[in-house]
């Protein structure tokens, strides 16, 4: 069967961070900038001469009447004092905003439903921001899983706590020791620890259910409250269920999920609009079903997929992502969370990296550290690029003696792919006599970008072949005719 057109995101490369819009980036990338622009939705002020975050607040209590807009005013009013503390940063100030406004918005769903992709001035959405929030802060709570200076673990103290508000505390001691098992665990990777402390966690609330909002607002050492914890760990959880949500024939169940969707009647979708993302669901099922694709390549190339979609069928993208995976994992919006997490933070289980059944040699030499250096991508000159691109070396295009340069973790029939492309790239465009310049770069562009469209996961391997001193071919493509 013909493979469908994919794409795959690139992996994120220290650069220089600005405040702004990207264009053409991943929701991963995209998110790290909006991570390290964060402190502007303390620091920007709007009309009214207050943060543009609680202006967009204040904006919402306007449309409110009764009991919700008292409650409403009245969460702002908390906020606003937490604000004029003094205390932390307009990074961290956003980090700790974040948490309280998802908390709010969750306690009154309604509110998360309806304000949830409110936009923040031109930062971004209230959603954005829960996203960055919890990227603040599991880098905050690196280190939680391990011993404190006291050889104590900060997380077990905290729940010891807890365990004193208790009518019958030693209701509670079976709860320490899973707990301590967990965290004394030298068989479970932290992405396991996590996903089992986020099952940990929600038992403790089932259990426990009048203690949820005092449990919520324990801190644990000095990494941050229950509640950050709940929401990092959640997205481990998440991870975890992949492999289970990836499998099933002919239809997998988060492919399942999607098609239920189509039919639910609270999603008001019509005949049309079925049918786009009908579609769209098929070519989900081909790349889940693609036994050459791990796990990670499956969830970029599915991430893909929904940003082109969008960028035809914009009307659709909230509806698109409140749709239910499932009531335990979440919607698909928390799918595509999951995977910017997971890209930005680089914290993938082991075997979503590898293809299903390949083993993985854990290497027991600890590989020396170097801290990335922060550099300025400089972007190729397109007025020079004939100058590049049209070489020739060897009797070969420019575009495969550089390959050869890098190529050094391309499987086979990659390597052989981009040979009979370049032969083609060179017999049609670069020796061309009736084709001009200009025409032979525009050309050669346009099938660089089909070929990585049609052998998916290619785009993060020809984009970064570097051209000499010009460029690399990724700038080359960015390049307008």
């Amino acid at each position: 069967m013909q493979k469908l057109l994919l794409l795959t995101i690139l992996a994120l490369t220290a650069s220089t961070i600005y405040c702004g819009s990207g264009s053409g980036s991943s929701e991963a990338k995209d998110m790290k900038k909006k991570q390290d622009c964060s402190g502007e939705v303390i620091d920007e002020v709007g009309v009214s001469g207050k943060p543009i975050l609680i202006e967009v607040l204040f904006n919402i209590s306007i449309t409110l009447t009764g009991e919700d807009k008292i409650v409403f005013d009245q969460f702002i009013i908390e906020l606003e004092a937490f604000l004029a503390s003094g205390t932390y940063t307009s990074i961290e100030l956003s980090m700790y905003c974040s948490f309280k406004i998802k908390k709010f918005f969750s306690k009154y769903s309604k509110f998360l439903e309806t304000y949830k992709y409110e936009s923040i001035g031109s930062w971004g959405t209230f959603d954005d921001l829960f996203q960055v929030g919890t990227y603040h802060s599991a880098e905050k709570f690196n280190g939680c899983l391990i011993m404190n200076s006291s050889g104590k673990f900060d997380i077990i103290e905290t729940f010891l706590q807890f365990q004193l508000k208790l009518s019958n505390p030693s209701a509670f001691d079976a709860y320490i020791s899973e707990l301590t098992l967990i965290l004394q665990s030298t068989s479970y990777t932290e992405s396991e620890k996590y996903n089992l402390i986020y099952g940990f966690i929600t038992k403790v609330f089932t259990d426990f259910p009048d203690f949820k909002e005092d449990l919520f607002d324990l801190e644990i050492g000095s990494f941050g409250s229950i509640y950050m914890l709940q929401e990092i760990s959640i997205q481990y959880y998440r991870m975890e269920q992949v492999e289970v949500l990836f499998e099933g024939e002919p239809q997998c169940a988060f492919v399942s999920a999607l098609y239920s969707c189509l039919t639910d009647s609270k999603y008001q979708l019509s005949a049309s609009n079925k049918g786009y993302l009908k579609i769209l669901f098929d070519r989900f099922s081909v790349i889940i079903a693609d036994s050459t694709l791990t796990y990670a390549q499956k969830i970029k190339a599915i991430s893909y997929q929904y940003r082109q979609f969008v960028k035809t069928y914009g009307y659709l993208e909230q509806t698109f992502l409140s749709f239910e995976i499932s009531a335990q994992f979440g919607c698909f919006g928390d799918f595509l969370a999951m995977f910017a997490f997971g890209e930005s933070q680089q914290c993938w289980p082991e075997y979503f990296l590898t293809l299903i059944g390949t083993t993985i040699e854990v290497s027991t030499t600890e590989a020396a550290t170097t801290e990335a250096q922060t550099t300025a991508i400089i972007t190729g000159d397109c007025s020079s690029a004939s100058s590049v691109v049209l070489q020739v070396v060897n009797g070969q295009t420019i575009f495969y003696t550089a390959a050869m340069e890098s190529w050094s973790t391309w499987a086979a029939i990659e390597k052989a792919n981009w040979k009979t492309f370049c032969t083609k790239i060179y017999n049609n465009f670069v020796i061309s006599t009736t084709m001009t310049e200009s025409e032979k770069i525009t050309a050669i562009i346009a099938e660089i970008n089909a070929y990585v469209a049609f052998y998916y996961y290619r785009e993060e391997h020809v984009f970064s072949i570097q051209l000499g001193v010009w460029g690399t071919v990724g700038q080359l493509c960015s390049c307008k005719a």
